[in-house]
């Protein structure tokens, strides 16, 4: 169901410099951004040769402004890419992932202050170093916990065994590790955010006890944040069920090797034993509609509050520090490939002006593999009124989005 009201309400808000929802967005500068010149930029750095196929959709103010897609979803059976086409939107998932645990951080009475060790199910806790009694949810939200720098200090062997499913999880935890929440400490690691899908389970039993979530989660629990990022804040976004899989093998697009398409292309879910650790690092499949949906219900809309907004921007949970980000701006993206080259590459954020972007592309892009949030961040900064010399005339909107 579309929350227009809602919608139209922080609208104003950003309009009268009020009150209202919008507001819980820091740092956002009032410039103007031509959309259009957006849309101009990314077709340029993404078109002719330097992707295989991509799209993109940009709001601005909760209205689609401009969308864009070339290139080929399946180049074996010639299936266009287009703004609707579902790819695994690899590390982007994380943005989510963040917004459902703030949510139910919130529900639970507690802040990202809270420590996750109560959350955790207790044979994890039974051999589990007393290290991790320090770590917090915006520790495993922000990559401060420690764990980046423990993994990047073991070896080969104990690196595979702290993989991002629960018995990988429960081994990592018999080591030390130490939290820091200096600048310093910051450390991108991927396992941060299997916790995460740890501590969801766990406080939707507590704050929804009748919704059948088992007391604690084991090796054989389905992905039960998989199934609250669909119920608490897809759905009432308008967005249809968004899984880890393909929604039909026979059209799904699939990732290339841009340098070598005589590879063929290959489809990336997490399927098997992988389905496991659906929505908490990596996975989910959504298209630059998606995204762009689900940005603008983030920013504007009430599938969270004022509040988990607050949280997000002002601690980065859920968005990476990009040193390259325009100010105002707040973006993920996500860089997946396989042993043979064939990559995704995906981006979504929201950035001053209160425009919203999200790409996605089943290849890298370029030669030198540009990330997708520095093309990004690199459109929406050549577009500012005040780096063109004044913006013109708007490009026809086609309307909130439906």
């Amino acid at each position: 169901m579309r929350k227009a009201s809602m919608i139209a309400a922080a609208l104003a808000a950003i309009t009268l410099g009020g009150t209202g929802t919008a507001t819980a967005d820091i740092g956002t500068p009032l410039v103007d951004v031509d959309t259009a010149k957006v849309a101009q930029a990314l077709h340029t750095t993404l078109g002719n040769g330097a992707t295989v196929g991509y799209a993109f959709a940009i709001t601005e103010n909760g209205v689609l402004a401009n969308t864009g897609a070339a290139g080929k979803a399946r180049v074996d059976k010639n299936i266009a890419f287009t703004p609707f086409t579902r790819i695994e939107i690899a590390s982007s998932t994380k943005n989510v992932v963040a917004a459902a645990l703030l949510k139910l951080t919130e529900a639970a009475g507690i802040t990202p202050e809270a420590k996750i060790w109560p959350y955790l199910p207790p044979d994890m806790r039974a051999t589990a170093h007393l290290s991790w009694q320090n770590v917090k949810i915006k520790h495993i939200l922000g990559h401060q916990s420690g764990l980046g720098q423990l993994v990047r200090d073991s070896n080969d062997t104990e690196d595979a065994l702290m993989h991002t499913r629960y018995e990988g999880i429960k081994y990592t935890m018999t080591k030390a590790v130490t939290v820091d929440e200096t600048p310093q400490g910051y450390y991108y690691e991927n396992r941060n955010y299997a916790f995460a899908r740890v501590v969801i389970t766990r406080l939707w039993r507590l704050t929804e006890p009748d919704r059948g979530v088992p007391d604690w989660i084991n090796a054989n629990t389905p992905p039960w944040t998989l199934n609250y990022v669909n119920e608490k804040l897809f759905a009432p976004a308008g967005i249809s069920w968004v899984t880890c899989l393909a929604e039909n093998l026979d059209t799904a697009a699939h990732a290339y090797d841009r340098a070598n398409l005589a590879k063929g292309g290959v489809l990336h879910q997490m399927s098997g034993t992988a389905f496991e650790s659906c929505a908490s690092y990596r996975g989910l499949h959504m298209s630059a509609m998606d995204l762009a949906r689900w940005q603008v219900y983030l920013r504007y809309g009430d599938i969270v509050t004022p509040t988990v907004r607050q949280w997000m921007d002002s601690m980065k949970l859920g968005w990476r520090p990009y040193g390259y980000l325009p100010a105002g701006g707040y973006a993920h993206g996500g860089r997946y490939h396989d042993d043979n080259g064939r990559a995704v590459r995906t981006c979504t954020g929201k950035f001053a002006g209160n425009v919203e972007v999200s790409l996605v592309v089943n290849s890298i892009l370029g030669g030198g593999d540009l990330p997708p949030s520095l093309g990004v961040a690199t459109a929406v900064n050549r577009a500012g009124c005040s780096g063109w010399g004044g913006c013109g005339p708007r490009s026809p909107t086609a309307g909130r989005l439906p």
